[in-house]
């Protein structure tokens, strides 16, 4: 049996993009895709990866999954468990919680990394370093500093640990994310993703150390390619020795996924990075490569939308900040959406017509008089029997290794507390999109008095668009970890069960599997949730990596054999 393919994952957060590679099995069941490292810093998103990686341990060893699932339903943790403690030793040898571009996390790595890489010509490199410099969202913050400076902030340079490992190493193929913000960031007047392009392309040279002894001369790079457009690729060039095009500042969208458009039931935009090295591309072809390693999109009319993957979902209420039960949350629901649509009634507004905010408020009244009954502030998972198992593929992406005679056992499923103030404005912006089909724009939809927060400057626009409903017929907005903070850029669909998004909902937007288990308090929690890379988008863009090194293969052994006839 072929050994699988060595994975090394850097800045892996929760474990996105480590999910999609180790998914992805060969005819024989055993896995193509073998994590070797995965880095992070975060304790809590390291207890995340590091059950992960003991739950594919256990499931690949034919031990059956009981002890990751009475671990998730208050059972031992598996560090405790003699049956299964030789496993968790070896997934905490595999998720390192170390702080690369510190001293002591770069020498762990490295050490680790030769010891295991001796020899390894074939292996991945994934990751993507933290985008807080290159967010627009963070570099407007920035720009409220008086005192911070680009060229100081190291986050604008954690890419070149990535870099490195690159230039040391030299993996077959890297895959590297980042916000699309990476395209248009500057560290004085230059952009910085030109630079970036370049670095990716001699790792090398723009590190200075040199690799480790290999068939392969230290001298050689990388060619960058876009999974959108074969037409974008960096450096393009009729042979590997000519001077290469320089890639227009417009070409850079190329680099852009767009989620949705891959099956993928959020409109998250990220740049992918796929670089091969040099000796690669030459046996296959640049040309050929790059045509090869294009994402088939998906149509329109075929994207998923957030009631798809929601809907199935246990229905919840959100909690009340002060003596939460469920006679006070009803009783807050009855009497805040009378008030609210007793207003709606009496106020004339310019911008919504009148026969809309009469719907509106006729919904609002239908849900004083009659609550939605006997919802939970949190689901309590229990295995019940299902009588049809999960039958499309996603279905099946979303079980995970739970058994498909059991109804889905959903985790870190709980709702948020929230003011009464609060719960007026959810339920108010949750009738109006399922009323107007879009989620109510600032202040212009949402001019209530009684609705307007306490900030002075909500009317001035830099709070105006800060309540937003995700709407269930279309793709969700992008989870980001402002989830975290408040959830009213995340108001459910729903109005009946008036709340934000719980990390289980976010992790579906995400297209985590139901049994992937976060750790942490549940801030810390969305914060992993917001930061990933999405583990089915990870998967397709597994598989093309695949298809390269596999096509990469072939044209070795077809090249051998000609030498010999």
């Amino acid at each position: 049996m072929t050994k699988p393919i060595h994975v090394v994952d850097l800045f892996a957060g929760p474990g996105g993009l480590g999910e999609g590679f180790s998914s992805i099995r060969r005819p024989d069941g055993s896995r193509q895709f073998q994590t070797l490292v995965s880095v992070e810093r975060e304790p809590a998103a390291h207890r995340t990866l590091t059950l992960r990686a003991f739950y594919r341990l256990l499931h690949d060893s034919g031990m059956g999954m009981s002890a990751y699932y009475d671990y998730l339903q208050g059972g031992e943790h598996p560090s405790e468990r003699a049956d299964v403690q030789h496993l968790w030793e070896q997934a905490s040898e595999e998720a390192l919680c170390l702080e690369l571009g510190s001293e002591d996390g770069n020498r762990s790595l490295e050490g680790r990394l030769r010891e295991e890489l001796t020899g390894c010509d074939n292996w991945v490199l994934i990751g993507g370093p933290p985008c807080q410099a290159y967010s627009v969202v963070g570099r407007v913050r920035n720009r409220g500093n008086k005192h911070y400076r680009p060229e100081e902030d190291k986050r604008h340079f954690l890419y070149r640990e990535y870099l490195n490992v690159i230039a040391k190493f030299r993996p077959a193929v890297f895959v590297m994310e980042n916000v699309r913000g990476m395209l248009t960031s500057r560290v004085g007047k230059d952009r910085i993703f030109g630079q970036i392009l370049e670095d990716l392309r001699h790792p090398a040279k723009a590190t200075g150390p040199e690799g480790p002894e290999s068939s392969v001369p230290s001298s050689d790079g990388y060619t960058i390619f876009s999974l959108e457009d074969d037409r974008v690729y960096f450096p393009r060039t009729t042979g590997l020795f000519d001077s290469p095009d320089p890639l227009e500042e417009d070409e850079y969208n190329s680099f852009v996924i767009k989620a949705e458009e891959h099956g993928i039931p959020q409109a998250r935009h990220r740049v992918i990075l796929v670089g091969v090295r040099d000796d690669i591309v030459t046996r296959v072809g640049a040309p050929a490569m790059a045509s090869s390693l294009q994402m088939p999109r998906t149509d329109d009319d075929r994207q998923l939308t957030v009631a798809q993957v929601l809907a199935e979902l246990p229905p919840l209420r959100s909690g009340l900040s002060r003596h939460d039960s469920d006679e006070a949350w009803y009783a807050a629901i009855r009497r805040v959406a009378t008030k609210v649509a007793e207003e709606l009634q009496r106020h004339h507004s310019e911008h919504i017509k009148q026969d809309v905010r009469k719907r509106i408020a006729a919904e609002l009244l239908e849900i004083a008089k009659g609550p939605h009954k006997g919802l939970n502030r949190r689901h309590e998972p229990k295995a019940e029997p299902r009588p049809v198992g999960p039958t499309t593929e996603l279905e099946k992406w979303y079980h995970g290794a739970q058994s498909p005679n059991v109804n889905g056992l959903w985790y870190n499923h709980e709702a948020r507390s929230h003011m009464e103030e609060d719960l007026a404005r959810y339920l108010y912006c949750a009738t109006f999109a399922k009323v107007v089909k879009h989620s109510p724009i600032g202040t212009k939809e949402i001019y209530l008095e009684s609705l307007a927060p306490e900030h002075a400057n909500w009317k001035s626009g830099k709070f105006a668009d800060r309540f937003k409903v995700v709407l269930e017929g279309q793709p969700s907005k992008t989870i980001t970890s402002h989830i975290s903070k408040d959830g009213h850029y995340f108001i459910h669909y729903d109005p009946r069960q008036c709340r934000s998004l719980t990390v289980r909902e976010a992790a579906r937007l995400q297209t985590f599997p139901d049994d992937y288990y976060f750790e942490g308090n549940r801030t810390e929690q969305y914060v992993q949730v917001g930061n990933a890379v999405p583990p089915l988008l990870a998967r397709r863009i597994a598989v093309k990596v695949m298809e390269v090194l596999d096509r990469a293969q072939e044209k070795e052994v077809e090249q051998a054999q000609a030498m010999q006839a």
